[in-house]
């Protein structure tokens, strides 16, 4: 492999990775916008009532608490169930991405990227899975 492949493989890298990183961003952006206009109409302003513990995730690992997020729905808060998708989809976002680099090494068989990728998903998902 000379220096023009690998300069040309590292591009489509750090494009596919801003891409993601950039979709993740407006999608939780989208999310976050749609939620508090719904809450907004629905009760008059943004006073989100602390007795709500379906959007805390004290208590529960950050999976458990997506699950239980899914498994519910939106119920009665539209607002929210959209308000908290957003921040969940923030969080997760470069939690996608370190997946994506890691198929992405993988794939092209460089293991010592892979290893070291390896090593900060386990980090970002004990991480995560301990909150």
């Amino acid at each position: 492999m000379n220096l023009k492949e690998l300069g040309s493989g590292e591009t489509k890298l750090e494009t596919t990775i801003s891409y993601l990183l950039i979709v993740g961003v407006i999608l939780s952006l989208a999310l976050e916008t749609a939620g508090i206009a719904i809450f907004y109409r629905s009760h008059g302003n943004l006073d989100i009532l602390l007795q709500d513990k379906s959007v805390f995730i004290q208590g529960r690992n950050f999976f458990s608490f997506l699950y239980q997020l899914f498994a519910r729905g939106p119920m009665q808060n539209t607002g929210v169930f959209l308000m908290t998708l957003g921040v969940a989809t923030l969080i997760l976002t470069p939690f996608v991405r370190v997946i994506a680099s890691a198929l992405y090494f993988a794939w092209k068989r460089d293991n010592k990227y892979v290893l070291i990728t390896a090593f900060v998903l386990i980090a970002l998902t004990v991480s995560l899975a301990l909150h």
